[in-house]
């Protein structure tokens, strides 16, 4: 019965060792300190008022982008990542079938603002020239390189 009670506790002893005993990989440690850090220098500093400013701006030219059949314009805010993904033969055909089934835009009205961690969504209720019900435009603003981006965009006219 010693013999078990002491097996036992040695047993526990080289458990309890091995519990706090974690395994590194330096080049995994190295590869995490040489990644860029996200750091946001221009949506902490701005009052909403200044980021409806920029987001109205910046709406504004993808609506008239959008109006004009004007890939440069709509995209001229988008984050790198996103004007890689959205091609121009893409833009064009989404852009007809939208105009096909709403119209050119006419106007908006602000709606609010929601703040979530590195992003700001803006929300507008617009109108369009082939319909009289209110569509939603959804603005999803991130910063990169110091600048306010486009990261998402949406027209819902459900």
């Amino acid at each position: 019965m010693k013999n078990k009670t002491a097996g036992m506790i040695a047993g526990l002893l080289v458990l309890l060792a091995f519990t706090g005993c974690e395994t590194t990989n330096p080049a995994q440690e190295k590869k995490d300190a040489e990644e860029p850090k996200l750091s946001e220098t221009l949506r902490p500093a701005l009052a909403e008022a200044e980021k409806v400013n920029l987001a109205e701006v910046i709406i504004d030219r993808m609506l008239s982008g959008m109006n004009k059949d004007s890939y440069d314009l709509y995209t001229e805010n988008f984050f790198k990542g996103l004007k890689d993904q959205v091609k121009e033969k893409d833009f064009m055909t989404l852009n007809t079938d939208l105009r096909k089934q709403l119209g050119d835009y006419k106007s908006k009205t602000y709606m609010g603002m929601l703040n979530k961690p590195l992003i700001d969504i803006f929300l507008w209720k617009a109108k369009f020239t082939k319909t009289d019900e209110d569509v939603l435009i959804r603005l999803f603003l991130i910063e990169e390189d110091g600048k306010y981006k486009v990261s998402s965009f949406s027209i819902s006219p459900f």
